[in-house]
């Protein structure tokens, strides 16, 4: 790269790179960490242009394969989508060895530093999103095509009044050889106002998802999709699970007192001159009810076990759309017991879940998710955090498990459905 082209990238670095984001590729070449952004932007550059004897500790193609793709990881929504059928690996992999062919835009020909309210003159060579680069990671099976777009967003002059930037905005799509599921990955910009000219539906960002997934599919051919029908049923399980206590001794105590409850139940409900023999349902429900209460009073008392490395909990539910949400954002734990927990247990049983709050503790570090329902495919989106691909993988892979079990045994596969292109 040339000078004008390391301007370049030094505006993007100080406008759009995190420190973890430089965390992350130093723990990779096992650089020296520096104290702030600058700092490590500083060595990342000495790693780069420093050719010594040996040559550089990162060859400038490594680093303009990171510049593209770092943006991965951080506070983004990642919609995943099911294919009817899988891209051919052939076609993925000639894009790849081919891709110099392809790209349509490097970052480090685009300077950022204009703040002109003539939009036009910004960032004139990016007036549509376009390809930057394609990554294969072996180990994982992956391809990934990055891009940028440009896009709009509302901000203040200096004397407070509103207008219009033109700014970058980074997304990318994740192909698997050896699954048919596609992740669409962009960070939410705040104050946007729309994406190469596509809206976003308030707080749904459907639309611009929709829209990188067409741009993808210059590359791969049309492609259907099958809806997401199962998720109500993964997400149910998913909190069955995470909520559940994993105790043998609150096991054991809960079976014991299974004839008791029913007894007090039926016993109860007669005393109140309600015939038990022509309300099962309104008499299981009952029974159901103190089982929950019961066994969350011992989960008080027995505490719950965990039994893997990633451990889950549940911190928001929400079923059918709005009518209830419960939330306790305030506490690792979630729904592990307590009122809430009942609450919520009862809830999950009253009507199909559309969206879950995930708490995943991992590696020493715990990571906030909210998973939800849509048309064509289920979005996974942190919270305000910052938050590694892999990590969010974790969260793919559990429902991918739960997903599998549902086809295994329902009959009516809850997956499948009309294969419908991205519109």
């Amino acid at each position: 790269m040339n000078e004008k082209q390391w301007s370049n990238v030094f505006k993007i670095l100080d406008k759009y790179t995190q420190y973890k984001h430089y965390q992350l590729l130093f723990d990779r070449f096992r650089l020296s960490k520096k104290q702030s952004r600058e700092e490590m932007r500083k060595e990342l550059v000495r790693t780069v242009t420093d050719t010594g004897f040996l040559g550089p500790i990162m060859s400038p193609v490594v680093f303009e394969e990171w510049l593209a793709l770092h943006q991965i990881n951080g506070n983004n929504y990642t919609f995943v989508y099911n294919l009817e059928e899988r891209v051919d690996s052939e076609l993925l992999q000639n894009a790849y060895l081919n891709k110099n062919s392809v790209i349509e835009i490097n970052l480090f020909d685009i300077n950022i530093d204009n703040d002109s309210e003539n939009l036009a003159t910004v960032m004139p060579g990016l007036n549509d999103i376009k390809l930057t680069q394609i990554h294969r990671d072996k180990n994982l099976g992956t391809y990934t095509f990055s891009f940028v777009s440009p896009c709009e967003v509302t901000g203040t002059r200096t004397d407070g009044s509103s207008r219009t930037y033109k700014n970058l905005f980074f997304c990318h799509c994740v192909f698997f050889e050896y699954s048919n599921d596609v992740k669409i990955i962009f960070n939410p910009t705040s104050n946007l106002l729309n994406v190469n000219g596509i809206k976003k539906d308030r707080y749904d960002w459907t639309p611009i998802s929709n829209m990188i997934f067409n741009k993808v599919k210059q590359y791969i051919g049309k492609v259907y999709l099958k809806a997401p029908l199962w998720i109500p049923q993964a997400l149910y399980q998913f909190a069955e699970d995470a909520t559940g206590h994993n105790n043998p001794e609150i096991t054991a105590h809960s079976f014991n007192a299974e004839s008791q409850i029913l007894k007090f139940a039926e016993d109860l409900l007669k005393k109140s001159e309600i015939d038990t023999d022509n309300e099962p349902a309104l008499l299981s429900r009952f029974i159901q009810d103190i089982q929950i209460s019961f066994e969350s009073q011992l989960m008080e008392i027995y505490a719950p076990v965990e039994d893997s490395q990633d451990s889950f909990a549940i911190f928001k539910q929400r079923s059918d759309g709005v009518s209830h949400i419960i939330s306790v954002e305030s506490t690792e734990e979630g729904f592990k017991y307590g009122s809430a927990a009942q609450a919520a247990k009862r809830s999950r049983q009253d009507g199909d879940i559309d969206l879950l709050g995930v708490n995943l503790k991992t590696n020493n570090r715990t990571y906030k998710f909210l998973v939800e329902q849509g048309s064509d495919a289920y979005l996974i989106r942190g919270t305000n955090t910052f938050i590694e691909e892999e990590v969010v993988n974790i969260v793919v892979r559990k429902l991918n498990e739960y997903r599998e079990q549902i086809r295994l045994t329902t009959s009516d596969n809850p997956e499948s459905g009309e294969g419908a292109a991205i519109p």
